[in-house]
């Protein structure tokens, strides 16, 4: 009786367990969904300033602006990752 109890509380824990490992849904849909304001906020929020010809180049955001002192191009890509040239 005891096998049969530990058997059946070791299935109900296997069970959980693969029931906790559902996929995930974010609120984050990419930044090819944002409008030219919001692109603009995250620049700021990483340090990014006196953004000019900022446009959409197919699912990327494009422009320039200054880092750190500096005049940078940009784009950002559908993951929001932003890289300076």
């Amino acid at each position: 009786m005891r096998a049969s109890t530990l058997l059946l509380c070791s299935l109900v824990m296997a069970i959980g367990a693969c029931a906790s490992h559902e996929s995930v849904r974010t609120a984050y849909v990419g930044t090819s969904s944002m409008n030219q304001d919001q692109v603009e906020q995250l620049l700021a929020q990483n340090g990014f300033t006196e953004v000019t010809g900022l446009h959409k180049n197919g699912l990327d955001w494009v422009g320039s602006a200054n880092k750190d002192g500096q005049s940078v191009s940009f784009d950002i890509d559908k993951n929001g990752k932003i890289h300076s040239k």
